[in-house]
């Protein structure tokens, strides 16, 4: 199968492996001014398929640090973690284990599901409520390295779709991408799983939320394993009007500080000629402090 096009890197083993960096960051007259910077974080799926070979280009690409959002249940289900000898495996559950209960597990395969935007954004509400620790542990890890020289890092769910692009999404938009960037960022994931969606809508046949809702069950396993551009502009809009911007969601839920959100962004972002955004003029300093405004109008 021939490789994806950036930002899709190819590792061995690893379906919807990519960069996150390169989107554009714009001033408030439309000019971008700096962008998200490559070579640093990483998203995709769980690492238990990949090869020998895909764990040295994981290595070549720098990547130190492996943040893994899967709840134990589910990680035990599939015979426990799978570490990387080199690569710290840092686990940071989306959800607490009696919020991944098979009970619950079901529940949100309906709202993912579901036709339209109201369930998955429910959904998508539940994992930056109750994933807030999670959120805390890599805007952390972040902020603490080097912004001259930061080493990679790497976000996985299972598949690196909802809970990752969750996470993603509102990195993106603490960092001043525009929305719609954002869930055309996201939407690659329906690229990205291309060669194991037919094998992932089998297996979510099997489960009784999908094999007892008739005829539409396929199509609604379809939507799950998806990424629609819209379910992406609609949890934004939600984390605006329940927070007031990303930056209120970092800090009221996570409880970062303004230190540790422009440690962040220095480590993820750089200027347009190569600097990251607060090693700039005051004047400009200013303008990224504002950044996350461009991300409340949609």
């Amino acid at each position: 199968m021939a490789e994806l096009p950036p930002p899709f890197v190819a590792i061995d083993g690893l379906a919807n492996f990519r960069d996150i960096g390169g989107s554009p960051i714009e001033d408030k007259d439309g000019k971008t001014v700096a962008k998200v910077r490559n070579g640093v974080f990483y998203r995709g799926p769980d690492t238990r398929t990949v090869t020998p070979a895909g764990i040295a280009r994981l290595k070549e690409l720098g990547v130190t640090a492996d943040f893994d959002l899967r709840s134990k249940g589910q990680i035990e289900k599939l015979g426990g973690p799978s570490p990387i000898d080199g690569i710290e495996r840092i686990w940071a559950p989306a959800f607490p284990d009696g919020e991944y209960s098979p009970e619950k597990a079901a529940a949100r395969y309906v709202q993912y599901a579901s036709d339209g935007t109201e369930g998955i954004v429910q959904a998508f509400t539940d994992i930056l409520t109750h994933g807030a620790p999670a959120a805390r542990i890599v805007m952390l890890h972040i902020a603490s390295m080097n912004p001259d020289s930061p080493s990679a890092c790497y976000i996985h769910c299972t598949t690196g779709n909802n809970r990752s692009g969750v996470f993603i999404g509102v990195i993106l938009s603490l960092l001043g991408v525009k929305p719609e960037k954002i869930a055309e960022e996201y939407s690659l994931s329906d690229i990205g799983l291309r060669p194991t969606r037919d094998a992932a809508v089998e297996r979510l046949m099997k489960s009784p939320v999908f094999a007892g809702a008739g005829g539409d069950g396929r199509a609604r396993a379809e939507r799950m394993v998806g990424a629609r551009p819209e379910s992406m502009l609609a949890m934004l809009e939600m984390v605006n009007k329940k927070w007031g911007s990303a930056e209120g969601y970092f800090k009221t839920m996570a409880g970062l500080t303004d230190e540790d959100i422009q440690m962040v962004r220095r480590v993820l972002t750089v200027q347009e000629g190569g600097r990251d955004l607060l090693n700039c003029s005051s004047s400009f300093r200013m303008r990224v402090v504002l950044l996350p405004s461009l991300g409340t109008v949609f």
